[in-house]
């Protein structure tokens, strides 16, 4: 895997402002580019111990291939439909296990998280709306983590693949400050260890934006994704956070 930093593209989660009672009876369409910077630390148990990796937000650059999530959101009064995509392809430097034979370690994960979501505002004022919801997120993941041996001793690789499907309950917070300035919180959780999905998902933001003109607003904020699952009879678990800065539009 490269080392080197490609720009980071991404269109997230909508982070739509409450639309006025006008907007009730139209759907309104919301896209959001950003740019994310996260840290990400990855446990992976392998056959001859646990390997461990850690590198913070402000050193990623030097290790992230790519990473971009994006998101379409259709709201209609209170209902509000989204779809979303994630993707992340990084290589890390890593804690060996603790074996003599081995020196040092490295992991490279890939991870595809596609989700759809429906939500309901339970609240939907002018400047306050609160939606709560459900939906699945698609994860398809690739960690393979390499053990480079010491003196006469090989090197080893161990790989762990798959795609699965997590059940997902969310909710959101939205609030309209004055007509430039609004805020925007949101969590889900998921997996839960039904069948073969995440033993435990979860995620969470939270961002400011500023309206631009009414087309153009200027976001950002600090975003967490953690997921943890068994591959076969090995356990791994991911946390990617990190801030994002970018925009959004409405049409």
């Amino acid at each position: 895997m490269s080392m080197k930093w490609i720009p980071l593209l991404a269109a997230a989660v909508a982070l739509a402002a409450p639309g006025s009672a006008s907007a009730q009876s139209r759907w309104d369409y919301t896209g959001t580019l950003y740019g994310w910077f996260p840290g990400v630390s990855t446990t992976v148990e392998t056959p001859v111990g646990e390997v461990e990796s850690e590198v913070d937000f402000d050193e990623i650059l030097e290790d992230l291939d790519i990473a971009f999530f994006g998101a379409l959101e259709a709201r209609k009064g209170r209902l509000s439909l989204v779809g979303d995509l994630q993707y992340i392809d990084l290589g890390v430097e890593a804690e060996p296990p603790q074996n003599p034979i081995f020196s040092a370690a490295d992991v490279d994960s890939k991870l595809v998280l596609v989700g759809a979501y429906a939500t309901y505002a339970l609240v939907d004022q002018a400047d306050l709306r609160f939606d709560v919801g459900a939906g699945l997120r698609y994860v398809d993941a690739s960690i393979e983590t390499h053990l480079e041996g010491q003196g006469a001793a090989p090197d080893a690789t161990f790989s762990r693949d798959g795609g699965w499907t997590d059940v997902l309950i969310a909710a959101r917070v939205s609030r309209q400050f004055n007509d430039n300035w609004y805020g925007v919180a949101y969590a889900d959780v998921g997996g839960f260890g039904i069948g073969d999905s995440s033993d435990l998902t979860w995620q969470a933001f939270a961002a400011g934006g500023y309206r631009l003109n009414e087309t153009w607003s200027a976001v950002g904020g600090y975003r967490h994704l953690t997921i943890e699952r068994a591959f076969g009879a090995f356990d791994v678990a991911a946390d990617v956070s990190g801030p994002f800065l970018g925009f959004q539009a409405k049409f």
